[in-house]
């Protein structure tokens, strides 16, 4: 067996999709990717008060769940908000636009800006990675149960009180919107990218969430360990070994 010195890109497409429609990734005049990425140390730094923030508004974004939003759920200081990440010795670049090809674009649909954002990160890995040193891992959506419709269950509301899992290998809910757009984009690509999709095996785990016992509120988003983190750290490792 051959020793693998690789890179794992795991990106949570719910965060992406949450986020894409309220703040979109952009860079500022005169922001040079390539060169201060060379020559900036991004995790070395401080926080620093930054009037301008936030850049968006919790409370106007319809897909930030309620478990995230301190100001709706009664949170009463803001200075919280306002508190900027600043490397040592450069900046990084605010999310308040998105450039399409020279052009700047501050009103575009959550899904078209997902597919045009992960289609720059395929041509990205097809053009820089070498698979013979390099292996990309792209991780997908660890859904959550807080809504007991989806897996239609007329006697519960959330994943409260939930014990064992969904049985069978399908789950009767809808599927994740933007998948779809990941897969798409990563069958074209020419680079070979192992796809981690936990999303079924999420799915199927209704009872896997901390729910009451997170220590305050119900969580139905974040997960009991060990549980089903388990199984994706499982998979990815017998994915890298190639098994």
């Amino acid at each position: 067996m051959g020793l693998w010195f690789g890179i794992v890109v795991c990106v949570n497409l719910s965060l992406v999709l949450a986020l894409l429609p309220c703040i979109v990734l952009g860079r500022p005049a005169g922001f040079d990717n390539k060169a201060d990425s060379e020559s900036c140390d991004y995790i070395n730094g401080e926080w620093v008060y930054d009037a301008s923030l936030p850049l968006y508004n919790s409370s106007s974004c319809p897909f930030i769940t309620t478990a995230f939003d301190c100001q709706k759920n009664g949170r009463p200081d803001k200075d919280y908000l306002k508190y900027q990440w600043k490397p040592s010795n450069c900046v990084l670049p605010k999310w308040n636009y998105f450039e399409v090809e020279g052009k700047l674009q501050k009103d575009m649909d959550r899904l078209k800006a997902l597919g045009t954002a992960w289609t720059t990160w395929a041509n990205w890995v097809d053009t820089n990675v070498d698979p013979s040193k390099t292996k990309v891992f792209y991780q997908g959506v660890a859904t959550t149960h807080q809504d007991a419709r989806e897996w239609k269950d007329p006697t519960a509301t959330d994943c409260r009180g939930q014990t064992e899992p969904i049985k069978g290998s399908k789950y009767p809910g809808m599927s994740i919107q933007g998948e779809a757009v990941i897969k798409s984009i990563i069958s074209k690509m020419t680079k070979p990218v192992y796809f981690l999709d936990i999303t079924l095996l999420t799915q199927l785990r209704k009872d896997g969430h901390p729910s009451v016992y997170a220590g305050g509120g119900d969580d139905c988003s974040h997960w009991c360990v060990p549980g089903a983190p388990d199984a994706w750290n499982q998979i990815l490792y017998a994915a890298s070994l190639g098994k």
